[in-house]
């Protein structure tokens, strides 16, 4: 078997295992997060030749996570939320902690995961109804217990209780140190190795659950205690200038901001409101680093918080002086290329300069080695972005019934999506193949849109392309927002 028919459980673990330890220690679980991660992996490499899907397989790994936490924790267990320092958030998280246990467990899957709807409903092994049903009811009282969030109430501008909720969570995740990597990897790349040998996966089994246990047992004695809208390219006032960047003229709306999908690792952008100053960069490399948190639950920032120490501008390089912590969550080459995508496309396009290369230091020192280069990094095209974004409407965005319009880009060599709309039972209500332009705009996108006429009511948008990857073969890229029409 070719060693790109095994680096598939490397990049999955890589990519979801931290996320999925700190899910198990949230969940009450943390005695046992190992062998729950290691059995989950093991699971899933069984049924890789029945499960494709990349999305399918980050949903059995949350399932199988899911359910093992809860049997260990067992129904008289409690779940484990370290405490924060920002007042709201940790009043969240007590309430939620609070919570009866069913109540507050499905609050932390789905706003942690970020996943919501069927796919809520298939972590939970519930129907879509059911699902929603409870989600609805932990909602309902942690809003009798805490409130709707008021303005200043979180950093940035939250809209709704549920965004609030996935602040509070990824900031009380943050504390939980993530589980050693390396040597998992090693064992899994030895998989392949051993199977060009003629060694039986069954046999290696052992060598994974060693590597995994050793990691876990590791990371549990090193834990700390609880204390386009329609075109991807933002036309800025801002002009490139040689001088200090603390110069640029403050602007508060429509910002954009890059974020990394939670689940495919490529660039996203929003454009957002952000608080006023007299520098538009320091702004938004402030938010990505507190982070604001997107209106896509999708998304996220690979940035570890931190701060942001010092900007400076000469020519065509920007240098950004962040404090240690910020490079703490960049633990592999995959993550820290898509963090530094996120600051160079950020801030390129605020000083329009499609040129511009940023380099990084670390409270006034070297950064990490995966961040250093003396020419600083620049844009790489539209590489690290997907095929395929829905860029409007909103996530989360409340519309009025009658005719909406859906709009979104597309990558040259990519088909015509197809877009599906489906209701909060799950019920596809309209499927229509998009109008899309025949050439690319300037910054290389196609851009595609579709009319549809929704009546009241909570929808999924769901767009689908397909797009040939390195291999020759077809692959399938999607991207979904929820609506609620009223």
């Amino acid at each position: 078997m070719s060693e790109s028919e095994t680096q598939w459980l490397v990049d999955l673990y890589e990519e979801q295992g931290t996320s999925l330890h700190r899910l198990v220690v949230m969940l009450g679980a943390e005695s046992e997060s190992g062998h729950i991660l290691r059995a989950a992996l093991i699971g899933l490499s069984r049924r890789a030749h029945r499960l494709v899907d990349p999305l399918e397989r980050v949903e059995f790994l949350a399932e199988v996570v899911v359910h093992d936490a809860r049997s260990v924790r067992g129904p008289s267990g409690t779940l484990h939320l370290p405490e924060v320092a920002e007042a709201r958030q940790q009043e969240i998280l007590t309430a939620i902690a609070a919570l009866p246990i069913r109540l507050g467990e499905v609050m932390v899957i789905s706003h942690y995961l970020s996943v919501f709807g069927p796919e809520l409903a298939g972590i939970l092994r519930m129907t879509v109804r059911s699902a929603n049903h409870r989600l609805e009811e932990s909602l309902d009282q942690l809003r009798r217990a805490i409130g709707d969030p008021t303005p200043g109430s979180s950093p940035g501008v939250i809209e709704s209780l549920s965004q609030e909720v996935t602040a509070a969570l990824r900031s009380s995740a943050r504390l939980v140190q993530p589980a050693g990597t390396e040597t998992l990897e090693a064992e899994l790349r030895s998989l392949n190795e051993g199977r060009r040998k003629g060694v039986a996966l069954k046999a290696l089994i052992p060598l994974l659950v060693g590597a995994l246990a050793l990691g876990f047992w590791l990371a549990a004695f090193t834990t700390p205690g609880t204390n386009m809208e329609a075109s991807p390219t933002v036309s800025p006032t801002v002009a490139p200038m040689a001088s200090a960047s603390r110069s640029l003229p403050a602007q508060v709306r429509a910002v954009p901001v890059y974020y990394v999908g939670r689940q495919n690792m490529m660039l996203y952008r929003e454009l957002r409101d952000l608080p006023a100053t007299n520098d538009l960069v320091w702004a938004a490399i402030s938010a990505i680093l507190t982070p604001l948190q997107p209106l896509d639950s999708d998304y996220d920032s690979l940035w570890g918080g931190g701060r942001l120490n010092d900007v400076t501008m000469t020519g065509h390089k920007l240098t950004l002086d962040l404090s240690a912590s910020a490079f703490e969550d960049l633990t592999t080459p995959r993550r820290a290329q898509a963090a530094v995508d996120q600051m160079v496309y950020t801030a390129s396009e605020l000083v329009g300069d499609p040129e511009l290369r940023v380099l990084f230091k670390s409270d006034g020192r070297a950064p990490p080695e995966m961040l250093r280069s003396e020419e600083g990094f620049g844009r790489r095209g539209l590489d690290p972005m997907p095929a395929l974004w829905l860029s409007s409407p909103k996530n989360g965005a409340k519309l009025s019934a009658g005719q909406l319009v859906i709009v979104g880009t597309l990558k040259p060599d990519a088909s015509a999506p197809l877009l599906r709309i489906k209701d909060q039972d799950g019920t596809v209500v309209s499927s229509t193949t998009a109008q899309t332009a025949t050439e690319a705009n300037q910054d290389g996108w196609r851009v595609w849109s579709v009319t549809v006429s929704l009546t009241p009511g909570t929808y999924l948008l769901e767009a689908t392309t397909q797009i040939q990857g390195s291999d020759g073969r077809l692959r399938s890229v999607s991207e979904d927002k929820t609506v609620t029409v009223s």
